[in-house]
Order: structure tokens, then sequence, then C-alpha cells
């Protein structure tokens, strides 16, 4: 069964909206939650650091804390992408809810280098592992149930408003951490002001759970699958569906090879590398998101009307030239001196075009798998295709030794956007409004 086939006897419209805007608050909350330590921590590090560390360690430690909890993902993938196809998608959503929301709160109850020496960072990393566990599961459940219950027409708005809850996130949190930067002392920061946004998202992650509640979906179908003999949905995933898993993989490696340095590093490396202030960081992340969240619905508008592969395709090498570039001309003018207006323009571009086709992507990868595998499928292959990019700080030290530190990300970006390209051209168009005869072909490969 593809997703346009997806059971929807007793969805009503209602309903429709509701589970879309679930998933558009799991994109929210999950991206919250993910990218904390990668915006709070550059300016709280020294809270859990010597003094006197090069700037280098200082970068791939915080980049670590961030890393590590990417890399719980793929295991959560598998766990909980597994258990959505077998007992449904509310049920695994509100199972991983409630962990990484708990998780949230005792990230920021905790102590500090002076308290615990290295073993913070250690028992921090842990619990970033533990949370990116279950944060999988807002991949593996609530976005494929908000995909499956959208109407065909409407599924690339639908795709679009999910992805804009990350955007959004990132925008909530930099307002957030500009506020305290300039409201509270630098003494209080390192004690208790970077705790702040942890609180919010323990916060948010309760009213997640309150809105999800209320959330409708057809668990006969579950009971069907549960009552046939047939393997487990990761099994049926590698058996059945090998080479549409490893296009998947290609696909989303290569994007998140070209975007975690937009996304994740590029605050590190203005703060800790460049020497810019962290309250440039956070503003400049503000006008990012806020351009993002405009280029998310437009692309996400065209992919539908031209069709997902074809708008996939463009922006692999849109994102390949021009993120690439703007990289190099931050490096360049952030060592000469550049002013932050610069700085600022060459910043927001490269933030804003590898995320702007995230709408597009979370709809091309659904309908790609059959129902039956979907949560799996999409999750192992979203999430298992973060673990080799999610080693960027690796990646980076040892590009550094050939080249200047900054200059790292270049590499990675170019080789993640020609990668990305050839695994979107190898394969069909999923889109069966822009292109009916493509996207039956497409649901095929799912299903054969």
């Amino acid at each position: 069964m593809t997703l346009s086939e997806a059971h929807r006897t007793t969805i009503t419209e209602a309903d429709e909206r509701r589970s879309a805007r679930g998933g558009a608050f799991s994109m929210f909350v999950d991206s919250f939650d993910v990218y904390l330590p990668a915006l709070v921590l550059p300016a709280a590090m020294a809270y859990f650091m010597p003094a006197g560390l090069p700037a280098e360690i200082r970068a791939t430690i915080t980049t670590l804390l961030f890393t590590v909890g990417l890399l719980g993902r793929p295991i959560g993938s598998v766990l909980l992408g597994n258990l959505s196809d077998r007992i449904g998608r509310k049920r695994v959503t509100m199972i991983s809810g409630w962990a990484f929301t708990i998780l949230t709160l005792l990230m920021g109850l905790m102590p500090g280098y002076a308290q615990w020496g290295y073993g913070a960072i250690v028992v921090f990393a842990v619990l970033r592992l533990v949370g990116g566990i279950f944060l999988a599961g807002g991949y593996a459940a609530p976005i494929p149930l908000a995909l499956e219950q959208a109407q065909v027409s409407r599924r690339g708005r639908v795709g679009g408003l999910i992805a804009i809850g990350a955007p959004a996130a990132l925008l909530v949190m930099n307002a957030l951490l500009l506020g305290v930067l300039d409201g509270v002392p630098e003494e209080g920061f390192l004690t208790w002001g970077w705790r702040i946004p942890f609180f919010l998202g323990f916060v948010l992650g309760l009213v997640y759970l309150w809105h999800y509640r209320k959330v409708v979906e057809d668990e006969s179908v579950y009971e069907e699958r549960r009552s046939t003999a047939r393997r487990q949905p990761v099994a049926e995933l590698f058996i059945e569906h090998r080479g549409l898993i490893t296009s998947v993989f290609l696909f989303t490696c290569g994007y998140w090879f070209a975007t975690q340095m937009s996304v994740s590093f590029l605050p590190t490396l203005l703060v800790q590398v460049l020497g810019r202030s962290a309250e440039l960081s956070s503003t400049l992340e503000i006008v990012s998101s806020v351009v993002t969240i405009g280029m998310i619905m437009l692309l996400a508008a065209v992919g539908q009307r031209i069709g997902r592969r074809a708008l996939l395709m463009r922006w692999a090498l849109v994102m390949t030239v021009v993120v690439a570039g703007a990289f190099l001309l931050l490096a360049v003018t952030g060592r000469a001196g550049a002013p932050d207006w610069v700085v600022g323009l060459l910043y927001v571009i490269a933030k804003v075009i590898p995320s702007a086709p995230l709408g597009v992507i979370l709809v091309y990868l659904n309908e790609r798998f059959p129902a039956s595998v979907r949560a799996s499928g999409y999750g192992i292959g979203y999430m298992f295709g973060l673990v080799l990019p999610g080693l960027y700080s690796f990646w980076l030290l040892g590009l550094s030794a050939i080249m200047p530190y900054e200059y790292g990300p270049i590499v990675l970006i170019v080789g993640g956007g020609l990668l990305m390209f050839a695994a979107v051209r190898s394969g069909p168009e999923t889109n069966p409004v822009a292109s009916p005869v493509a996207a039956s072909s497409a649901a095929k490969e799912a299903t054969g």
C-alpha cells in the first residue's frame, strides 16, 4: 500500500488537520531538543570545560556533545520505527515524547566542570545519546501519520507545514538565548542562564504530549498487520526493499553531509573559530529562521507542482555551489575582519539554502515506502543517513591536517551535494499530482 492508498475510512478533515499540527509540533519539539547544545553550549562551554583549552579542542568537544545525540537516532529509528509499523504511530509518539521530555529536563539540571570535572561532559553525552534514541520516534511516528492522512493535493503543503517546525524552533530558541545573553551577566549565564532553554524544552514537551493525545488514528490497520503471519517491518524492509532503502540512505547521507555544516557547525564556526560574538550568532540565527520558514513553504508549493524529484535535483546543485561558496567567503572575510553585515549576509545564505527543501524531502521520502514499512524505512533511511555526517567533528579535524580548519566544511558540502544529486537522479518521481505515470512507477518500486 502506497502513501496515497493509506487507510483513511474513519479519518475526518478535522482529524487530518489535527494530525498535521501534531506532525509540525513534533518537528518543532524535536528540533528544539536536538539543536539546543549546538546553539547554547558554544556560549556556555566555560561551565563544562577548564580554561585554557585551544579553540579547536573546545569546538570539537562542543560538536561532539551535539553529535552524540545524532548517533542515538539510528538506534531509535530501528526500534521505534519497527514498533510504529506494528502497534501504531500514536502510541509510539507518546512513548518517545515522555522519554525525551524528561531527558531534556535532566540536561538542564546538569552540574558543570567545577563540580564533576570531565564527568559532567560524559554524563551530558549519555543523556544526549539516550535522548537521541527517543527523539527518533518523532520521525518514525507522527510525521508518517500526518502525511498518510493528508489529501494528495494538500500533501506538499502539509509537508511544508511540518518542516517549518524546525526553523520555528530555532527562531524561538535563539530569541530566548539572545534575551538571556543580553539580560543575564556572564557569571549568571554560566551558572544558571544557559539552563533556561532546556527548561523551556521540558515545558514544550509537556504541551506537545497534551496536544497529541487528541490525535486520532485508525488502529485497525495495525491489528490487521499483527494478525497476519508476516515478518517484522524492519526484516521486511531489508529483505524485500533492499534497493529502496539503499537509495534513500545515499540520498539522506549526501543531504546531511551538505546540511550539517550549516545547521550544526555554523554557530560554532562563527563564535569559537572566527571569534565573533554569541549575540551576533543568535541574531543571525533568528533572521535565518524567518527566511527559512518562507523558503520551505515556497519550495513545498513548487515541489507539489513540478514534482519533488525534479525540485530536489535542482536544489542539490544549488546547495553544492552556493553554500560552498558562502562558506569559502565566510572563512576569508571572517579572518580578514570584515564588518558584521558582510559576515551576516554570508551566514544567512549558508544557513537558509540547505534547510529550504526540508518539506519536500519529508514528503518525498514517505512517498517512496509502502505503508507496512513506512515508519521503519523513513526513520532508518533518514537517521542512518545522519551517522557519517554526524561525525563531522572528526572529518573536520582530519581535513585540518591538510588545510585551515575553517575550510574543511567546504569539502563536506561539495561532496554531500553531489551525492544527494546522484541519489535523487537515480530514483523515481513520487508526486502523483505532478507526474501520475512516474509516481505509479515509484509505487511499484516501493511495493515490488
